[in-house]
């Protein structure tokens, strides 16, 4: 009735219809699994929990601008709580001395997570684009940012292609060389997507065999930067209140009203386009900026665009343009990079954020390429030009790079430049050659002739999590002085731990300004689920780890492996884990190496995926840990053969666990404690009393059992 050909087969009976590529629908298959869906349960985390930040500094003085010796100590402070959706978050710091305590911020934040939207009220912390200054201020914002709220879904571009087949193929996709899928596909037109692109250039190439064995070839080429968006997907920030002022011991509010937004928008799969804003007022002046931006993978790089325009009531108005190229071919032999990048401003642009905008560069441009060759060696160039304004010189500079393996530890790298205005004129070179030692140390020596300066350093670290400890040093001389830079770190359980001695000079007379030994501690104090612990600071979530009450002596250990762990509970309480990254899902495990043999550790690992700033408690072990042993027996006194019940107990927790008989009526159960319990077999007709002692080594053996009068 279509006009499509029809044959039956008799031996199978089956009515065949052969329907062309041209006929059938268009089937969509995808290249790659970027969007990971999310599977199983995740535990919940406290209703309410909370956390303080402390990092604490001290500085011992031997030389510089203030006076010689201690200088006051400086305590910065930076917590969260959330109560259900909500999160109270504040910074501050606190100076001894004349310092005193000096807040610098305190919002309310909530996430709307099935819209993606962040609404934030009070302080605020925004985001900007281009050109856009950064405003303190008071008020209302309200931001959608992929980053913040779906860090797991993959929002830069994917690709795109379409192609037919008139018989059944095998489809293998090659991506810069790299097979990533095969697949088998029937008869019919196909939209392939989801290619696992990487930053810069991408080689596609869809190879498609028939079974009569004839090969063809899709071939393109697309540029990915990772600030481009998908088509359809977009980002927008909008932040309006009062302006503030920190200058003060205290944050001072304002009555000048301040409104910064921006929004960029994937129009198509290689464009993004966006638009921004901005208004601030204060008491001598308004300003206000308007401004667009554009990201374009071409064929032959990103091409980036940013584009402003400012009026200022005192300075007057002015434009910015700024246009870049970047270039990333990656091959086997480590690519090539080229970033090209020009910026024109006029005498008074600049945001609503400048006080007297001026601009004493009228033209700022910059050529960047790298090649590398392999592993053995790589090589750069870089070109820049500055054109002045009014009584401001011309800027020019060359720089050279060159680096190569010698041995298999061995490194070494030239620089060369040559440069007219600014800070150095004329020609300098620097040269530095790398040892490495081991896995993690390493030493470097090195000379710069526009200084006249040599250097010396060494760094190493070693272990990982509690224990893990870095160290650096460096020694700077010339020909009249010398200087010594250095720095350790230890991170213990319950803080890390930092000593740090520097040495600073004046740019331009090579003189020592500064030079002071620093002493560094930080820690956290968290609370959730009714608990609190002491640790090394949190980042966004964290998990607090204890032992169950009748164990408080039982050392938990958390993200246990061969070279250490990153946490442990002990004399100072439960264990901190406090690096959980809020809406990506984690599994954290645990551990209890030094318990007893009837310790249960449980399943030795949660599972979360945490809101923002979220706490969560896990208990470890319970009394619910005695294995019993016994024999079920009937009426007559006969074994009880080959049931299933349920023993459920009497008081405390009302648990249910399962139990079955064997063919000699002798029943195995776990997870029990000492205390009453009442079996009920065959739908319960059969129950039997069963009182579980105390046992040490965490079975206990009840004998033979009757059934309950």
């Amino acid at each position: 009735a279509v006009g499509l050909p029809i044959s039956f087969n008799p031996r199978s009976l089956e009515l065949t219809v052969a329907v062309p590529a041209s006929a059938r629908g268009r089937q969509a298959i995808g290249l790659a699994d970027l969007d990971r869906e999310v599977y199983g349960d995740f535990a919940p985390p406290s209703a309410f929990s909370a956390y303080l930040n402390l990092r604490g500094a001290m500085d011992y003085i031997h030389e510089g601008s203030m006076d010689t010796g201690f200088g006051d100590a400086l305590v910065v402070l930076d917590g969260a709580a959330r109560f259900g959706r909500f999160v109270l978050e504040s910074e501050g710091a606190f100076t001894t001395g004349d310092g005193g305590f000096q807040r610098d911020g305190t919002r309310l934040v909530f996430d709307d997570v099935a819209r993606l939207n962040r609404w934030t009220v009070g302080d605020l912390q925004m985001q900007t684009r281009g050109f856009q200054g950064v405003q303190d201020m008071a008020g209302v914002g309200v931001i959608r940012s992929y980053s913040l709220l779906d860090p797991q879904r993959n929002v830069v571009p994917r690709g795109g292609r379409s192609f037919s087949l008139d018989r059944e193929s095998t489809v293998e996709a090659f991506i810069n060389g790299r097979s990533v899928r095969t697949v088998r596909l029937g008869p019919g037109t196909y939209d392939v997507n989801d290619f696992p692109f990487v930053q810069g250039s991408n080689d596609v190439n869809l190879v498609i065999s028939d079974d009569a064995g004839i090969r063809n070839t899709v071939s393109f080429s697309l540029f990915i930067d990772r600030t481009q968006l998908a088509e359809g997907l977009s980002e927008f920030g909008i932040y309006g209140g009062v302006r503030t002022d920190r200058s003060v011991d205290d944050i001072e509010y304002t009555d000048d009203p301040v409104f910064t937004a921006f929004y960029r928008r994937g129009v198509t799969e290689s464009l993004t386009l966006g638009g921004n804003i901005q208004y601030a007022e204060t008491n001598s002046f308004a300003a206000s900026m308007i401004a667009g931006e554009a990201v374009w993978g071409s064929p032959f790089g990103t091409v980036g665009a940013d584009f402003a325009v400012s009026d200022h009531d005192v300075a007057g108005s002015g434009w910015a343009v700024n246009l870049s190229l970047e270039r990333v071919i990656p091959d086997e032999s480590g690519g090539f990079s080229l970033l090209a990048s020009v910026e024109a401003r006029s005498e008074v642009f600049g945001p609503p954020t400048s006080l007297n905008p001026t601009n004493p560069y009228s033209l700022n441009a910059t050529v960047s390429m790298n090649k590398s060759f392999g592993d053995s060696s790589f090589a750069g160039a870089q070109l820049r030009y500055a054109a002045g304004r009014g009584t401001q010189e011309d800027e020019r500079s060359v720089r050279v790079s060159y680096g190569r393996r010698i041995t298999d530890n061995l490194n070494v790298i030239l620089d060369a430049d040559y440069s007219e205005g600014g800070f150095g004129d004329g020609a300098s070179f620097r040269i530095a050659l790398v040892q490495r030692f081991g896995e993690t140390g390493s030493a470097r020596a090195e000379y710069d002739s526009l200084s006249e300066r040599a250097r010396l350093g060494y760094q190493t670290s070693g272990g990982r999590g509690v224990g893990a400890w870095s160290a650096t040093a460096n020694l700077d001389a010339d020909s009249d002085r010398y200087g010594l830079n250095g720095a350790a770190s230890y991170a213990a359980n319950r803080a890390d731990l930092g000593l740090a001695h520097t040495t600073a000079y004046l740019q331009d007379a090579g003189e020592i300004s500064d030079q002071r030994t620093s002493m560094r501690a930080a820690t956290s104090i968290p609370f959730a689920g009714g608990r609190f612990a002491v640790g090394r600071p949190v980042s966004d979530g964290f998990v607090i780890v204890q032992p169950y009450e009748r164990a408080r002596d039982v050392r938990i250990e958390v993200e246990p492996s061969p070279d250490g762990y990153h946490a442990s509970s002990g004399v100072f309480g439960p264990a901190l884990y406090g690096q959980v990254s809020s809406y990506s899902p984690r599994t954290i495990t645990y551990d209890a190496p030094g318990a007893p043999a009837n310790f249960d550790v449980g399943q030795g690992a949660v599972r979360v995926m945490p809101p923002y700033r979220a706490g969560y408690l896990v208990t470890v072990g319970s009394d619910y840990a005695t294995t019993v042993i016994g024999r079920l027996l009937n009426n007559e006194g006969g074994p009880v053969v080959l049931l299933a019940g349920k023993a459920t107990e009497i008081g405390g927790e009302g648990r249910v666990v399962d139990v079955f008989t064997n063919r000699s009526g002798t029943f195995g159960a776990s997870g029990l404690k000492a205390g009453r319990w009442r079996i009920e077999l065959g739908g319960g007709d059969l129950t039997y009393d069963l009182v579980v002692p105390e046992s040490a080594d965490g079975v206990a053996r009840v004998g033979d059992l009757r059934p309950a009068s």
